[in-house]
C-alpha cells in the first residue's frame, strides 16, 4: 500500500512588507491548530499529525505546508482534501496519508525526521519509524547532485530561452535538494539516537544551510535571479560548495556511530 498524497493548492497572499509577513505567520499557526482540528473530525481514527519540510526548518521563506496524517483507518482522499478546504488556509497543504504501521520508503522517513513538529499525538508512531531505520546513507543528496549536473548540460545545449531559462533555474534548485537531502539524513540520525528532542544543524553547517535555501532555492530557482552571464561558472561554484557539504556532513555522522 502506498501513501497517499493530498496537494490543497491555495494562493499564498504574503506580500513583501514585513508587517504584513508577519500577520501570515502568526496565521499560519491558528491555520494549521484550524486544519488539525477538521482533520481530526473527518477521521476520528488519525492517532497522529507531524508537520515537516520547510516550513519547519525555514518557516519564513516556505510557500507551503507539509503534513503526515497517520490514521488506523484511513478515509477517501476526498476527506481530507475537503477538511483542509473547509479551513482555507492561506498558505499550500500537501497530505501525505498513511495508516499506522504502513511501510515508507527510506528517504520519506529521513525527509520528514529531519525537521518536524508534532501537531497532534505524542509522537510515538514517527518515532517508531526512527527505529527502523538502518545506517544512514549520503547516496541520495550525491544523486541529486550528479542531476544537477546532467540538468545543466541539457540547458547549455538549448537555445529557446524559456526552455533554458527553466532548465538552469532547475540545475540550481537540484543542488539546493541535495544539501537539504544531507542534511535530513544528518538529522534524521539524531532522532533515531535521542528521540524526540529538538533538532537543529550544528554552526556553521545551519548557517551554511540557510545560504543553500536563500540563495539557489528562492532568489535563483523561485525568483530566477541567478546571474545570467556566468551561469555555467556561478553553477560550478555552488556545486563544489554543495558537495563539500555533503562530505562533512557524511564525516560528522559516522563519527557519531
Amino acid at each position: 500500500m502506498n501513501p497517499r498524497v493530498i496537494k490543497k493548492n491555495i494562493k499564498d497572499n504574503k506580500t513583501s512588507l514585513s508587517g504584513e509577513r508577519l500577520v501570515v505567520k502568526v496565521d499560519r499557526r491558528k491555520l494549521l491548530r484550524a486544519v488539525c482540528e477538521r482533520l481530526l473530525k473527518c477521521d476520528p481514527s488519525i492517532v497522529e499529525i507531524i508537520q515537516f519540510g520547510s516550513s519547519v526548518y525555514a518557516p519564513d521563506l516556505s510557500r507551503d505546508v507539509d503534513l503526515l496524517v497517520v490514521s488506523k483507518d484511513p478515509k477517501d482522499y476526498d476527506v481530507y482534501l475537503n477538511a483542509v478546504d473547509e479551513v482555507t488556509p492561506l498558505f499550500n497543504v500537501d497530505i501525505i496519508v498513511v495508516k499506522s504501521g504502513q511501510e515508507l520508503r527510506e528517504e520519506l522517513i529521513r525527509g520528514i525526521l529531519g525537521t518536524f513538529n508534532v501537531l497532534y499525538g505524542s509522537g510515538e508512531y514517527i518515532l517508531e519509524y526512527a527505529k527502523r531505520l538502518g545506517n544512514p546513507s549520503f547516496e541520495e543528496a550525491r544523486s541529486a547532485l550528479r542531476v544537477a549536473q546532467h540538468i545543466l548540460r541539457l540547458a547549455l545545449g538549448i537555445s529557446h530561452p524559456l526552455d533554458r531559462d527553466r532548465l538552469f533555474r532547475e540545475a540550481f534548485d537540484s543542488l539546493f535538494h541535495a544539501a537539504r537531502i544531507a542534511a535530513m539524513t544528518y538529522l534524521s540520525t539524531e532522532v533515531a539516537g535521542r528521540g524526540l528532542l529538538r533538532r537543529m544543524l550544528p554552526e556553521p553547517y545551519n548557517r551554511q544551510f540557510r545560504e543553500f535555501i536563500n540563495v539557489l532555492h528562492i532568489r535563483y530557482f523561485y525568483n530566477g535571479e541567478y546571474p545570467k552571464d556566468r551561469v555555467e561558472e556561478e553553477f560550478n561554484k555552488w556545486y563544489r560548495i554543495v558537495e563539500e557539504f555533503i562530505k562533512t556532513l557524511e564525516y560528522e555522522t559516522k563519527k557519531k556511530q
